[in-house]
Parts: structure tokens; sequence; C-alpha cells
């Protein structure tokens, strides 16, 4: 199926193409042809779902679907992902009447915060980046696609699997340790955060300040995982990342508050766009997730 999902403008790619494939995770995700690449399990099957970049207000989607009824889902995963149903100009009315933000929003207007087409994989995905680089982390999620993922019947281009589901990691514990090579106290974080998102106990499709507690009540979650979680998996735009260390040097060079509770209380002046805020403060930086990949 050919699609063209419309937006309101501006809409600024290069941070929202940037982030998704510099941590696409290898046989899960891929950047090919100037187009992002995902594997991602619906209701019917497995979907592959692949975004061109934005062309006249809209932006191009070609589905390849198990049954045609995924179809409304998938379109609205990919809306989710690429954050296309908000307010730009709603977003640079309030950011904008911060003078430290104002020149960052001015310079690229129309930033949008990169979600994700599988929730419960970001929420893993989350565990697995706690303290360590963008590079580190796709490693981990590579080798768990590797041992766990359901592989496709019919693999396209470098894509090969789905994440892995909560379920399956929890139903061995002993072959993730194995797998994932990680310190284990990680190992038994994301061993925690699967049996939650397998039984409920997080709710992935709660109001996010619920989510927020289920994940922070967890053993080995931080606010920072938390955090992400509601940025990356639920689409809040008011999420905030204050211990991020991408966020702390932005402020520093910025001349904003760097402790974590002073950023965070600094931060309320930029509700209910907080999520944005971060974007435009992580491209104070350099790092693959600011730019269009060659």
């Amino acid at each position: 199926m050919t699609r063209r999902l419309g937006f309101v403008g501006p809409l600024e790619p290069s941070n929202l193409y940037g982030h998704l494939a510099a941590t696409a995770v290898p046989g899960v995700e891929e950047w090919r042809d100037g187009r992002y690449r995902a594997a991602v399990p619906l209701a019917h099957g497995p979907g592959i779902v692949e975004v061109g970049l934005p062309e006249g207000g809209e932006i191009p989607v070609d589905l390849w679907l198990a049954h045609r009824s995924d179809d409304a889902d998938a379109l609205l995963r990919i809306r989710r992902t690429f954050d296309l149903d908000v307010d730009p100009r709603a977003v640079q009315r309030v950011l904008s009447a911060d003078p430290v933000l104002a020149p960052l929003v001015d310079a690229a207007p129309g930033r949008r915060v990169p979600g994700t087409l599988d929730p419960e994989a970001m929420a893993l995905r989350a565990v697995l980046g706690q303290q360590v680089s963008t590079a580190a982390a796709r490693t981990h999620a590579a080798r768990l696609v590797a041992a766990f993922g359901a592989p496709l019947e019919h693999p396209i281009g470098g894509l090969t699997h789905l994440f892995p589901r909560a379920a399956d990691l929890v139903a061995d514990p002993e072959g993730v340790a194995e797998v994932a090579r990680m310190p284990r106290s990680r190992i038994r974080t994301l061993l925690t955060v699967a049996a939650a998102l397998a039984d409920g106990t997080a709710d992935l499709t709660a109001p996010p300040a619920a989510v927020r507690s289920a994940l922070l009540a967890l053993p080995g979650v931080g606010p920072w995982t938390a955090d992400t979680v509601l940025m990356r998996a639920l689409g809040d735009t008011d999420a905030f990342l204050p211990t991020d260390l991408g966020v702390v040097l932005a402020a520093r060079r910025l001349g904003l508050p760097d402790a974590p509770r002073a950023l965070e209380a600094r931060s309320r002046a930029w509700s209910p766009y907080r999520a944005h805020a971060v974007q435009y403060l992580w491209t104070t930086g350099v790092h693959a997730v600011n730019s269009l990949p060659a």
C-alpha cells in the first residue's frame, strides 16, 4: 500500500529522521535509500513500514502488511512516530517565549519528537540504553533481536526480525543473560521491566503519569528511563530528561541551571512542550541524532 500523510508545517526533518536512523536496531530498523524502514508487530502479523522525507506538506509511506485491516493501526503508529499531529506553531509560541530557547527555535522551527512504531520494544530499549552510548545500546538490542526476535517470513533489505516480545525474554532469563552481555544489575532490570510489561503491571496504554509511577516502582528504573519511555513510547509532549547527559551539557552551554532539580524547575516554563525543548537542547551538541544520515 502507498499512502501520503499530511501534517501542519513547518516540519524540520533533521533531528526526526536523524534520531530514528542513528538509533535504528539492526535487523528491525534501517535507513536505506533516503528512507526509514522498520518491521512492526501488528494484529494480523508482521508489517514493514517505509517512510520517506517530507514532500509538500505530506510524508510518503509504503506499507507491506499481512492483512489489509492493519492499515489504520500502521498509519496511526507512523503519525505518532513522526509526531505529525502536533501543532508546530503552538510549540514555537511556547518555546520562543523563553529568550534562551528562542534563537534555537527560530533557526529551525518545526522540530518534532521522534517516537516509536513499537512502544513495548521502546520500553525495553530504554533499559538497554541506560548509561551507555547510542552505539552500545544498538549492539545490545541487536543481540537480543538475533536471539529472541521472531524472523520475518519475507525479509526485505536489512529487515529480518521483529523486536523480541517482553514475554519471550521473561520466559528465558538465562538465555537473556548469556546473550545480552551486560552487567547483571541491568539484566535484572531488563527482565523486571519485561515482566511488568508482560503481565500488565506497566500498562503502556495508561495515562503517562500512571505509566511513570509504575515504571519508577520497579527496581533499577530511574527517572531517565521512565521519562524516555514517556517521550518516545507514549508521545508525551511534556516529558523531560533533566539528567540526560546531552540535556545537561546543553544547559551548561546555554547558561541554564544544570543540576537536575533546578533544571526540572526551569523547564516548567516550556510546558506542555518540554519534549520538544529536549530536541532543541540536543541540537546544541554534535551527535548523529541531530542530522539527516548520508
